[in-house]
């Protein structure tokens, strides 16, 4: 791990915290993230290497500490990092261009970021398969999300049960909704259709809260 080589609290803190994916981390694991395997899908570019290295060095300042073979769970001095990762994506969500680069339209992150977003109170009572087809896409582009009030799963096949709703759109327009830049009735107007009972249409947007930082509005 470099050093900044200055008694700085900031400089001392981001040799930690400044390598990359390092703040991913700590963000998925205050996200609920409790495996090795949850953080990686929610970072899906991280190599296991690097993610094992990062962890290893978290766990070594005292930030994460280990729970069973692969559990890991944040220590007090983690859970404090709480302020700096809202603030961050405060920030970026407020002053950075919400127009997404090719390379940041990560589908597996995205949806991994939507499964942690479901509200469970506001599921049907029966299990409810979602269809999730990125038309923008030709191949590895079709995800089911198995929503049940206990569990809620992403699954790359159909998980067993019958599909309740499909839902196809492009990437942008997905993340643009997701992300609070569109409303869901512009998302519509870009392409989003849903296909299935109307009753489930309808509920289909209440079913989620949606992304962490979507009410933070971008200044021009």
């Amino acid at each position: 791990m470099k050093s900044y080589g200055q008694f700085c609290s900031i400089a001392r803190a981001l040799d930690l915290l400044g390598e990359r994916w390092t703040i991913l981390i700590v963000r998925e694991l205050l996200c609920g993230g409790r495996t090795f395997g949850d953080v990686r899908r929610g970072i899906p570019r991280i190599s296991k290497t690097m993610l094992a290295a990062r962890l290893h060095e978290l766990c070594d300042a005292g930030v994460v500490e280990r729970r069973g073979a692969e559990g890991y769970e944040l220590t007090e001095a983690g859970r404090d990092l709480m302020g700096v990762v809202s603030a961050l994506g405060t920030w970026g969500q407020k002053w950075l261009p919400r127009e997404s680069k090719p390379d940041e339209l990560d589908m597996d992150a995205l949806l991994w970021d939507m499964r942690r977003r479901v509200d469970l109170e506001r599921l049907p009572p029966r299990p409810t398969v979602v269809r999730i087809e990125l038309t923008d896409l030709r191949r590895g582009a079709t995800r089911w999300l198995l929503l049940r009030p206990s569990e809620v799963s992403l699954c790359s096949t159909n998980p067993g049960f019958p599909e309740s709703l499909e839902v196809r759109t492009d990437r942008r327009t997905l993340i643009a909704w997701w992300r609070g830049d569109l409303s869901y009735e512009e998302a519509r107007h870009r392409g989003l259709r849903l296909d299935g009972p109307p009753a489930l249409r309808r509920a289909f947007p209440r079913w989620f809260q949606r992304y962490l930082f979507a009410d933070v509005a971008r200044e021009h």
